[in-house]
C-alpha cells in the first residue's frame, strides 16, 4: 500500500486530473506520486487505462484516491478516445490532462491554478513551463526558461504572440471545463487534428479568443522513453504539424486583412473585446516583432544545445 493516505473524496471537486494509460506501470507510481503530493486538496484524479497487463491494474489498486476504469478502447484513435472517456468521468470545474509516463514538478501547482482562474473570470487557461525527464528520472531540458525572468505577454495580448510565433498549448495546463468541451478535438473522420489533439485544442482556443495566463514555474516534467506514441505515429504527427501552421498562417493572413473579425471571450465564453481594423496596424508590428525575437532565440538554442548536448 502507498504510504500517501487516502483523502476524503469531494462530491464537487475544483479541478480533475485526467491521465489515460496503457502498460506504464513502470512510471505509474512515480506520475501518481506528483499529483497526490500536492498541497491543494480539492481535486480528484481519473485514470482511464486501455486494458493493461503489465501490472498497472495492480498498482492502481493501491491507491483508493484515484477513480480509475480499464477497457480497451475500439477504433484507430484509442487516446482521444480514453480522453472522453475520463472527461465524461470527471467532475471538476477545472480539468488538467496528464499522460501517466509524465507528472507535475511543482507541489503548488493545482493551487496556483485554482487560485488563478478563480480569481479572474476572463481567464480560460492557466499554463507554465515543461521540463524533460529521463527514462530513470534524471531531469533535463527546461523548455523556455526565458519566460521565468520575462513572462511572455498575457491574456489579449497573447494573440499576437501565438500569430507569430505558433507557440504550442503546453500538457501542464489548467482549463476552464466548459472551454475543454469546446476546444478539445472529438474523434471525428472529419476533425484535422483528431491525432494530435494538443494542436487542434490550441488552435481553437486561440481563434475563438480564450485568454490565457502564464504562471512563472516549472510545473510538469515530460518523460522522454523508448515506448512512446510518438515515434510509431511520426509522419502523421508531422503532417498535422504543417497543417496547424498552415491554419495560423490564413488566419494571421485574413485577420490582418479585415477579412475576418477576432473577438475575445472570457471564461463564460461571453465576447468582452472585438479586434477593431484601428488595431490592426499594431498587430502587424507586434507579429513581426516577435517573429524576429523568436528566429533569434531559436538560432541561440541551436547553439547552446549544441555545446551542452
Amino acid at each position: 500500500m502507498s504510504d500517501i493516505q487516502a483523502a476524503a473524496p469531494s462530491a464537487s471537486p475544483k479541478i480533475s486530473v485526467i491521465s489515460f494509460c496503457l502498460n506504464s506501470g513502470r512510471f505509474l507510481r512515480e506520475t501518481i506520486g506528483s499529483v497526490l503530493g500536492q498541497t491543494y486538496g480539492n481535486y480528484e484524479f481519473i485514470i482511464k487505462d486501455g486494458g493493461s497487463t503489465d501490472g498497472t491494474i495492480d498498482i492502481l489498486k493501491e491507491y483508493p484516491q484515484i477513480r480509475w476504469v480499464s477497457e480497451k478502447e475500439g477504433g484507430d484513435n484509442p487516446m482521444l478516445d480514453a480522453f472522453w472517456q475520463a472527461f465524461e468521468m470527471s467532475r471538476g470545474e477545472y480539468i488538467i490532462f496528464l499522460a501517466v509516463s509524465d507528472g507535475l514538478a511543482d507541489r503548488h501547482w493545482l493551487r496556483r491554478c485554482a487560485e488563478t482562474l478563480d480569481g479572474d473570470h476572463e481567464i480560460s487557461w492557466v499554463w507554465a513551463l515543461p521540463q524533460n525527464m529521463t527514462e530513470d528520472s534524471r531531469t533535463g531540458k527546461l523548455w523556455y526558461a526565458e519566460f521565468l525572468q520575462r513572462n511572455p505577454p498575457q491574456k489579449m495580448d497573447f494573440l499576437p504572440f501565438w500569430l507569430a510565433t505558433e507557440h504550442g498549448m503546453e500538457c501542464n495546463a489548467c482549463f476552464r471545463r466548459s472551454v475543454i468541451d469546446v476546444c478539445f478535438p472529438r474523434n471525428n473522420s472529419d476533425d484535422p487534428f483528431r491525432f494530435h489533439p494538443a494542436h487542434g485544442l490550441t488552435y481553437e482556443l486561440n481563434t475563438r479568443g480564450y485568454l490565457p495566463f502564464f504562471i512563472p514555474t516549472v510545473s510538469y516534467f515530460g518523460r522522454v522513453h523508448g515506448d512512446q506514441k510518438q515515434e510509431e505515429i511520426y509522419e502523421l504527427l508531422d503532417s498535422i504539424t504543417k497543417r496547424y501552421s498552415r491554419y495560423i498562417a490564413a488566419y494571421r493572413r485574413n485577420l490582418l486583412a479585415g477579412r475576418i473579425v477576432h473577438r475575445f471571450r472570457d471564461g463564460a465564453s461571453n465576447v468582452i473585446h472585438e479586434v477593431g481594423p484601428q488595431e490592426l496596424w499594431d498587430y502587424r508590428k507586434k507579429i513581426l516583432t516577435y517573429r524576429i525575437k523568436a528566429k533569434l532565440r531559436r538560432d541561440l538554442q541551436k547553439l547552446l544545445d549544441h555545446i551542452l548536448y
